[in-house]
């Protein structure tokens, strides 16, 4: 009994609940406004802001770590080569898979003009919301290669929502800590261990509030979803749904089976506290410092590897959110009857790639993108409008499939370095481990 209430079963059984009471407080009509209602959503907010409170810092003193640990930079280039041509084919075949789905399956042809209209009407003021915000920055090649690297890094750090330049940061401060004299660089990837395990610690404490956040967060989303749009939409809900599934299991399973010793049940039971907390929050980055513990403590991978390809997939590696940006376009465009020809069709697999790595790892941000792809393609934009009508539930599927992907690549990338990579059980586990012992420290 004491082993069934862990704390992964009872986020889990608080998930169960939350979706629960949210359906039956939402039948009710409990939940449309007033004190119950903000206590739920202070109560996920909360949750919500303690974790990314700690991702900025966790993925900048992860990184160091990782490239400090790792040492020998023909190792580095080896381990980063590797992970992101891992993270390139997972993300073709994702694309691939969803515009197989939805051109054979055809979800845009099922729904009336009468259906469309009224439930674009409907949620007209966040497309124009969604629209109007994306399209107060230019989004080309250059100016997305621009923003890697920032002019203030402190001013990206204060953001959430712009990872890629910290990183890009990070990256160049371990590589340039790597390259001081041996007694220094000692005392500095000491400092940064101890503040890596530091962020751990704060992530273990955080996590105990976790079966009450997950609960606020569920129940309010379960209560928000208006149940009429979501049988309109049931076929494009339907296709995006199915092609997760197939890269869940058969790609990611794939992967685990042809690259490390793992059984992809045994990858799934450990990483299951990452993958609770990925739905609940619908966010990659809050499932950051979750996903780093079980992928170190319940897989044996070195904290060498898992500190430098998780935090790097947390923006680069966004499987679940190609697909979602795949299925729409040709969705939307279906629903417009416009004949995209086959030229166009490779076009938006490529552009729903290089977008969804520059998609922000935070709820919803996938669907802001769409208006990269849409508008070259000459596809309405009030098409938005029926993708955020039923994106909630989406989202928090596809932001597991994010996550999911970040682990099994951090495996495999592990397993081809030489090590152990292996099922550790919950009771054997021990905590986050550095990547090399105190005593060769003064």
């Amino acid at each position: 009994m004491r082993r069934f209430f862990n704390l992964p079963n009872v986020i889990l059984l608080s998930l169960a609940l939350g979706v629960l009471f949210g359906w039956i407080a939402g039948s009710a009509g409990l939940l449309k406004a007033g004190f119950l209602l903000e206590l739920l959503k202070l109560g996920g907010d909360l949750f919500k802001s303690l974790i990314f409170m700690v991702i900025v810092p966790l993925v900048f003193v992860s990184l160091i770590c990782g490239m400090m640990s790792i040492g020998d930079l023909r190792k580095l280039g080896r381990v980063a080569g590797r992970t992101l041509v891992l993270y390139f084919i997972t993300a073709a075949l994702a694309c691939i898979v969803a515009i197989f789905l939805v051109n054979a399956i055809k979800p845009g042809h099922a729904i009336a003009k009468e259906t469309r209209d009224r439930i674009a009407k409907e949620h007209e003021a966040k497309q124009k919301e969604i629209v109007g915000k994306i399209k107060t920055t230019e989004h080309t090649p250059w100016t997305f290669i621009r923003g890697i690297v920032p002019n203030n890094v402190f001013s990206v750090m204060t953001s959430n929502s712009q990872m890629l330049p910290v990183i890009f940061f990070a990256l160049l401060f371990g590589l340039c800590a790597a390259m001081i004299d041996s007694k220094r660089r000692e005392h500095l990837a000491y400092t940064f261990e101890s503040l890596s395990l530091v962020m751990v610690r704060m992530i273990q404490a955080v996590m105990f509030t976790a079966p009450v956040g997950v609960f606020c967060l569920i129940a309010v989303a379960t209560a928000s979803i208006g149940i009429e749009v979501v049988k309109a939409m049931a076929l494009y809900c339907v296709v995006v749904v199915l092609a997760l599934s197939i890269q869940f299991f058969v790609v990611y399973g794939g992967v685990i089976r042809l690259l490390t010793r793992l059984r992809f049940t045994d990858f799934v039971r450990a990483c299951r506290p990452a993958l609770v907390t990925a739905f609940s929050t619908s966010s990659s980055a809050a499932s950051l410092p979750v996903n780093m513990e079980c992928v170190n403590k319940r897989l044996n991978v070195s904290t060498s590897v898992t500190s430098f390809v998780l935090p790097i997939g947390t923006t680069v590696n966004m499987d679940g959110t190609a697909i979602m940006q795949t299925v729409a376009t040709v969705f939307i465009a279906q629903l417009y009857a416009i004949d995209l020809t086959v030229t166009q069709q490779i076009g938006v697999i490529l552009t729903a790639m290089l977008a969804a790595v520059g998609t922000a790892p935070v709820p919803a941000a996938g669907i802001a993108m769409l208006v990269i792809i849409l508008e070259p393609l000459g596809i309405p934009l009030t098409g938005i409008a029926l993708i955020w009508a039923v994106d909630r539930p989406l989202d928090m599927l596809r932001t597991v499939v994010n996550v999911v992907g970040d682990g099994v690549a951090a495996a495999a990338v592990g397993t081809m370095e030489g090590e152990d990579v292996k099922y550790v059980p919950e009771e054997a586990a021990v905590g986050f481990q550095l990547p090399t012992g105190d005593s060769q420290y003064p």
